[in-house]
């Protein structure tokens, strides 16, 4: 159980990986990202939270859609008004920094500090709190570390040559940022942001490789002893690495049906006298998401003991993978006149020995769906892949050529 704060104590809610604007199948996750930001909201002012920290990816897209705008900047504005506590965000992969950085200066009059790329000068990565003359903690403020801020590409290039420039590059990084802590002699915990992946972590369905063919895992060693805690995102399972020191808060609500069952949670970190102490929050289930396995002779009676709770008073979305669909011509249509009569939604119906292939293709996007799609191209690569039969070593070669293309188109801009 979550105790209230002791008035000697400085609180940190480490949380990470919100994706607003996050679709899933094409549906979206509005709801869901409402009832849990109400929910943190709740959490700030019950347990006296004087730091919301956000380890990247904001939103779900460099371009989200208004709506995802505007539920991040209704919660900036409770949050000010109806407590004392900061928020503290660095960007992602799939944030725009460009769009996350825009309102920065207007940002920092309401407690809120956004940090988009990291700064040149380490010492500028240092953000004290709750002020510079009695700070309690400092934030290292590293957010996802793109191509530019760790390598030079060259063409020509090894697949091994690209991942040790990066793990150099991340490396440099944090030790960088280190030295600046003992430069500055920061008497207080110092916390340390990140966004990528650690090596030996486990992964879901649902995140994208931060460098294309997992070119950027890195062991939990890069982050120096100076750093109390490492707050990390990008990872959407919660997970911890070295003990605890270094951890994932995880997603908020589950962003894939390989999720379903995990149980969210933020992190609270206190910083004391003593040092840092950690505890968990679970985050309660806005939506409740449930992967069906079955045979399509057994589908109806499993329907029919399928608990559909509507958690949060949202309608449970089911997948259906076939593992024998019997010779259907249509097997989608078919699972999804079968469940017309219970209290859920089919989201996907898929086939089991065919890669998981969806039976939904290209055409059965709408408009929107695809205008979303051609302002990410990386989701038009990855549904390619998904849709023809690549095995997994070959889109590991794949993933490099398209990742050394992009680079040359984005230098060449």
């Amino acid at each position: 159980m979550m105790k209230r704060k002791d008035p000697n104590v400085f609180r940190i809610l480490h949380s990470a990986d919100w994706h607003l604007g996050k679709t899933l199948n094409e549906l979206s996750r509005e709801e869901e990202h409402e009832l849990f930001l109400d929910w943190l909201l709740k959490q700030v002012k019950e347990y006296g939270v004087d730091v919301v920290l956000v380890a990247g990816d904001v939103f779900d897209t460099a371009n989200p859609p208004k709506s995802a705008e505007k539920l991040y900047f209704n919660f900036v504005a409770d949050l000010f008004k109806q407590t004392e506590a900061c928020l503290v965000l660095v960007a992602g992969n799939h944030d725009s920094v460009t769009q996350l950085e825009a309102p920065k200066q207007v940002l920092q009059s309401v407690r809120t500090y956004v940090q988009g790329v990291v700064s040149e000068n380490p010492s500028e990565r240092l953000l004290l709190l709750p002020d510079d003359e009695n700070p309690k903690v400092a934030i290292a403020l590293v957010p996802f570390l793109r191509e530019k801020d760790l390598r030079l590409g060259r063409l020509g290039e090894s697949q091994q040559e690209v991942r040790t420039a990066i793990s150099e590059g991340i490396t440099r990084i944090y030790s960088e940022t280190a030295e600046a802590v003992k430069q500055r002699n920061i008497g207080v915990p110092v916390i340390a942001t990140g966004h990528l992946t650690v090596t030996g972590s486990s992964t879901s369905e649902s995140e994208r490789d931060i460098h294309i063919g997992g070119l950027g895992d890195v062991s939990s060693s890069v982050f120096p002893q100076e750093f109390a805690y490492v707050a990390l995102g990008h990872l959407h399972r919660p997970q911890a690495t070295e003990n605890g020191r270094v951890r994932y808060s995880g997603s908020p609500i589950p962003l894939s049906f390989s999720e379903a069952n995990d149980q969210k949670e933020v992190r609270i970190i206190d910083v004391t006298n003593e040092g840092v102490v950690q505890n968990a929050i679970e985050i309660p289930v806005f939506r409740k998401l449930t992967q069906l396995r079955t045979d399509f002779c057994d589908l109806e009676g499993k329907f029919g003991t399928l608990k559909a709770e509507n958690a949060g008073g949202l309608t449970t979305w089911v997948e259906v993978v076939l593992t024998d669909h019997n010779g259907l011509v249509d097997a989608n249509t078919e699972v999804r006149r079968l469940a017309q009569k219970y209290p859920f939604d089919i989201l996907k119906v898929m086939l089991e020995g065919t890669s998981n292939r969806s039976l939904e293709s290209f055409e059965q996007l709408s408009n929107q769906d695809v205008e979303d799609m051609l302002g990410n191209p990386h989701k038009v690569f990855e549904r390619v892949l998904d849709q023809n039969d690549v095995s997994e070593e070959e889109r590991k070669g794949l993933r490099l050529a398209y990742q050394q293309i992009l680079e040359q188109v984005q230098q060449s801009l």
